[in-house]
């Protein structure tokens, strides 16, 4: 009876797999989870993934020890970890601390020759525990920028395999993304879908899921990008758990779309091959912006709140800014007349560190 009692302290776990560099990973650790697993064949992938979201000496990495290609190649990785997120390293209480976590395990397998009930006992944990499975499947069999896409792509088969970690797993929210080609491809004339969603959809169902989808566009939820995705949500049958794809937020008659000018104009400027250096810089002003006083990033001055912190801009610095050793920080583009200075400069106060 022991064993069929759910740990609660696994209440906010997630495992990611075709994790890649480990994007989707970020996001869920910045949104408090925790990743007990992440798994990503692609050994070039999987050192970035160790390097930025692993820690040095707390992480387990897994290769099949007769894959002596991977292995080799793993050979060549620097051990190090960057340790930006966890710079404190990990709590004893990790699985309920506030802080982010660094993924427990880390698999550079193949998802294909690694069995589920094999992963779970290398994972140490029983069907249920891990509440969160993520994945985005690759996407270049049903991708439409690909001429010679076609049904039998192998690759296409891994939806499928995701699903089947699913069934013997049983996380009770899966979440998976991919392409609007997956809608597409294979598709008939009169027809809204072609076959894989409706594989999809059985599969799900056959492993004891409801499951819906979306076509979703980053640009409409604040991304300087215009990124279409197809977003898959299943909910085990016996779990209370509802869920709602969300609003979008940003587009006509909403929030001005955010520019990638908005998103990046405080980096410094850098030449192809340079790297930044912590040093003084120039950053333009921009006719139409201004620099938010909160985070103090740039602003179209027709928005009523900064798009990064929610700061409202009616006491937005109108103006950009620079650092010069023998002056201190500069204002640029204000008018003295409807600016006190010196109120200007204390704002900005924070930033002489940032700018020298």
């Amino acid at each position: 009876m022991q064993l069929e009692i759910p740990l609660p302290e696994f209440k906010f776990t997630f495992a990611e797999f075709f994790a890649g560099a480990g994007g989707l990973s970020l996001g869920f650790e910045q949104a408090g989870l925790k990743c007990i697993s992440a798994l990503e064949r692609d050994t070039a992938a999987a050192h970035t993934f160790y390097t930025n979201l692993c820690l040095e000496g707390w992480t387990h990495v897994w290769v099949d020890p007769e894959d002596e290609k991977t292995i080799k190649n793993m050979s060549k990785w620097s051990r190090e970890t960057s340790n930006f997120l966890f710079p404190d390293g990990v709590d004893d209480n990790w699985l309920t601390s506030d802080k982010p976590s660094p993924c427990l395990n880390l698999f550079v397998m193949d998802i294909m020759k690694l069995e589920p009930e094999y992963w779970m006992e290398l994972c140490r944990v029983r069907p249920g525990d891990v509440r969160i499975f993520a994945g985005g499947p690759p996407c270049q069999g049903f991708s439409q920028s690909n001429s010679n896409r076609h049904i039998g792509d192998e690759r296409n088969q891994l939806p499928l395999r995701f699903i089947y970690y699913c069934k013997v797993c049983k996380p009770d929210i899966v979440f998976m993304e991919n392409v609007p080609g997956i809608i597409s491809l294979g598709k008939k004339k009169g027809e809204k879908e072609g076959p894989f969603i409706p594989w999809i959809r059985d599969a799900f169902e056959d492993a004891g899921y409801y499951m819906q989808y979306e076509v979703l566009n980053a640009k409409d939820f604040g991304v300087p990008q215009s990124r279409k995705r197809v977003i898959f949500i299943a909910i085990r049958k016996e779990s209370t758990f509802k869920y709602t794809f969300p609003e979008t937020t940003h587009g006509p008659g909403k929030e001005d779309y955010v520019t990638v000018r908005e998103a990046i104009m405080n980096l410094p400027p850098l030449q192809a091959g340079e790297a930044y250096e912590e040093k003084p810089y120039y950053i333009k002003p921009v006719e139409g912006h201004v620099l938010c006083s909160g985070c103090h990033r740039y602003v179209k001055n027709t928005r009523k709140n900064c798009q990064v912190c929610g700061h409202s801009i009616e006491d937005a610095i109108k103006g950009g800014i620079f650092k010069a050793p023998e002056l201190g920080i500069t204002m640029l583009g204000i008018d003295k007349e409807d600016v006190n200075i010196e109120e200007a400069l204390r704002v900005l106060e924070p930033l002489e560190k940032h700018y020298t």
